[in-house]
């Protein structure tokens, strides 16, 4: 029942009769119910059987085609209780056993709804969980490159290729990288504590290329 229920691509009772007419839906199930009953060896006057289908179909006007076929199949083969008793069927029988078989069908609804969240959620947690990596290594990285251009001029020229006429370019990268005497020609005697200076001339030369690329854009 799992692959049917509540399926949207199957055309429901509801949908027969918006399609055609309330009568049509009434035949369908008649028709199951004639064989249900051909089954079990009864029969019932047409009134009866008409009867019991609009039973059904004002009741469970949702169900669609495939789930009323596995109904009635379940009627047949017994597993939704006994139903005739002698040459006499209980139609109040049928009716609980209907209802039971939505309760069936709710937990199958349930189920594949609560796989659907689990997935999306799964597939989300993947998601964010690779966005973190990539967050990461790009700090990683980016922690990196900073350390390499501390070291390098050459590469401290490719991490920031805009640097103000202010300052000579190599005093600056001796700057960041805490060399005194060149912080004492950007600062004077005024020299902030190490970690404070690099992070000062790092945001200015982040700011300055920032506005020079947009200069540079225009």
């Amino acid at each position: 029942m799992s692959d049917v229920a509540n399926a949207e691509n199957i055309p429901t009772l509801a949908d027969v009769n918006r399609s055609f007419s309330n009568s049509t839906s009434v035949e369908i199930i008649t028709e199951h119910l004639k064989s249900v009953l051909r089954y079990a060896g009864v029969e019932l006057t047409n009134a009866q059987l008409a009867e019991t289908a609009l039973s059904i179909l004002s009741s469970y006007w949702y169900l669609n085609l495939a789930e009323l076929c596995i109904f009635f199949s379940q009627l047949k083969n017994g597993s939704r209780g006994q139903f005739v008793w002698g040459s006499k069927i209980n139609n109040q029988a049928i009716m609980v056993a209907l209802v039971e078989f939505c309760k069936d069908r709710r937990r199958e609804i349930e189920h594949r709804e609560n796989e659907l969240v689990r997935k999306k959620a799964e597939t989300g947690y993947s998601r964010n969980e690779n966005l973190i990596k990539d967050i990461v290594t790009g700090v990683q990285n980016t922690r990196r490159e900073r350390e390499k251009a501390k070291q390098d001029f050459k590469t401290f020229c490719e991490l920031f290729p805009y640097l103000p006429d202010k300052y000579e370019p190599m005093v600056l990268w001796k700057a960041w990288g805490g060399n005194k005497e060149a912080l004492r020609k950007i600062y004077g005697e005024s020299i902030p504590p190490p970690d404070v200076a690099e992070m000062d001339i790092g945001m200015y030369l982040c700011n300055y290329n920032i506005a020079k690329t947009k200069e540079n854009e225009s």
